[in-house]
């Protein structure tokens, strides 16, 4: 990428909402048995934490992707980011797994709204002949964040509690 400077920042950014996203997906399940003990919840409640928040994502790639050519993708990148955040500090303040799910299914819509933007700001940010290798980069971030989840989670769930692994979204 020879852009330069200019073009780091929406690669930074580009990758960042991505791997919160990946992140997210795979943050909770080192949580889920204390989050069950400490909510004092069924199996079948503690699948939906994940569950929900995955098939939200899913169900919503193409929508989201729509929606940000009509609307703008900075502008779904922005909602997106913003609704993560707010999703994910109300899950960390979550009273009974009820809200856990519910809130795990908008982090979810939230999520779905940041893939497709994301990828929309590199192909902005861009000539085609340097995109292949921006893409590259986010892919790999993806990779990182959603490889690292697991670790990350156990580890802050062992010295903070589950309630952290959402804290971790808001910055």
């Amino acid at each position: 990428m020879t852009g330069g400077a200019g073009r780091l920042a929406p690669l930074l950014v580009s990758a960042a909402g991505a791997m919160i996203v990946a992140l997210d997906g795979t943050v909770l399940l080192m949580a889920q048995p204390s989050l069950q003990r400490s909510l004092g919840v069924s199996g079948a409640q503690i699948q939906w934490t994940s569950t929900g928040y995955l098939v939200a994502v899913a169900a919503l790639l193409v929508v989201a992707g729509r929606l940000g050519d009509r609307y703008g993708h900075l502008r779904l990148l922005r909602v997106g980011l913003l609704g993560f955040g707010v999703a994910s500090a109300g899950i960390a303040l979550a009273p009974s797994a009820g809200w856990v799910i519910g809130l795990r299914v908008a982090q979810g819509v939230c999520g779905a709204l940041l893939q497709p933007a994301t990828l929309a700001v590199l192909r902005l940010a861009y000539p085609e002949k340097e995109l292949r290798r921006a893409v590259t980069v986010r892919t790999a971030a993806i990779a990182v964040a959603a490889g690292s989840g697991p670790v990350l989670g156990g580890l802050l769930v062992a010295h903070f509690g589950w309630r952290s692994d959402f804290w971790i979204n808001l910055p």
